[in-house]
């Protein structure tokens, strides 16, 4: 499980397009975060943007586990870029109740580039030898981010969504692997959607009902539940090193990490689409 960053977004807001909106209590929270530890999950994935996930892990997880959290995106009337950054940083590092966390990263990327990207890069700088993160690096929705900052920027870190329809990723995984840049795969469920019987799923994706029956058939073929096909597709994906995955209790946590596959070696390209209104949880 040393591949598996729990997701902190469902611990401080609604979550997932199957969500019920529903937030666990303080006993749900220690179970989960206890499961989490039990079966070898080391970090958890939050962000200033979640609501009140940040404060959550740090009442209850009693420091168990890396922290991964995302800045978000620099204000437009910002005067004062390397005071309102560590303002934010400031403000995680309480709620967390930490001195340091293992990786931050922007939820804005552009932001590098931007008006502001020299002074943002200059205080990242400030933090990162001053020991606050250890590490640094950017959140995306799409690849095409990557273009003006890969090469550009040292970064360490890159979250991206990837699933069996959502393989966008693919082409540039072998250029951030040769410039030593770790890979963290999110959604790879589709926010639920892979893993959902199929006359649970919302009436707006009827229109990719031939996609998601090739899915369902092609897991009814493996012999193989949904979450072991989702998990496999991603853990045997050269040059992703770590899964986000959330989980809403203990229970489910516990369902999915006794489903990865120990061995998956089934291709998957053939269901891969470009379509937004499928992929990208923005349009929804």
């Amino acid at each position: 499980m040393n591949r598996i960053i729990l997701g902190g977004a469902q611990l401080g807001l609604p979550y997932g397009v199957l969500g019920t909106g529903e937030k666990l209590n303080a006993l749900e929270i220690n179970d989960l975060f206890d499961a989490a530890n039990s079966v070898g999950i080391q970090t958890i994935d939050t962000a200033i943007a979640y609501g009140t996930s940040e404060s959550v892990i740090g009442d209850y997880s009693n420091s168990r586990f890396k922290i991964i959290t995302k800045l978000p995106p620099l204000p437009n009337d910002v005067n004062d870029v390397s005071g309102w950054v560590r303002q934010q940083i400031d403000g995680s590092l309480t709620r967390l109740q930490t001195k340091n966390i293992d990786a931050l990263l922007l939820h804005h990327p552009q932001d590098l580039t931007g008006e502001f990207g020299a002074k943002l890069e200059k205080v990242i700088e400030e933090l990162l030898s001053e020991g606050v993160m250890k590490r640094f690096g950017v959140s995306i929705y799409a690849p095409d981010e990557l273009t003006t900052i890969v090469g550009h920027f040292p970064i360490d870190v890159v979250q991206t969504p990837f699933n069996v329809f959502d393989q966008r990723i693919t082409p540039w995984l072998e250029t951030l692997s040769s410039n030593g840049i770790e890979v963290h795969a999110r959604s790879v469920f589709l926010q639920g959607l892979l893993i959902s019987p199929a006359n649970a799923r919302p009436a707006r994706f009827r229109k990719w009902e031939a996609q998601f029956n090739q899915f369902d058939n092609w897991v009814s073929e493996l012999s193989m539940s949904a979450i072991s096909v989702c998990l496999g597709v991603a853990l045997n994906q050269p040059g992703i090193s770590h899964l986000v995955v959330g989980a809403l209790n203990s229970s489910q946590l516990l369902e999915t990490a006794a489903q990865i596959p120990k061995e998956f070696s089934h291709r998957s390209e053939d269901m891969q689409s470009n379509d937004p209104g499928l992929i990208d949880p923005r349009v929804w």
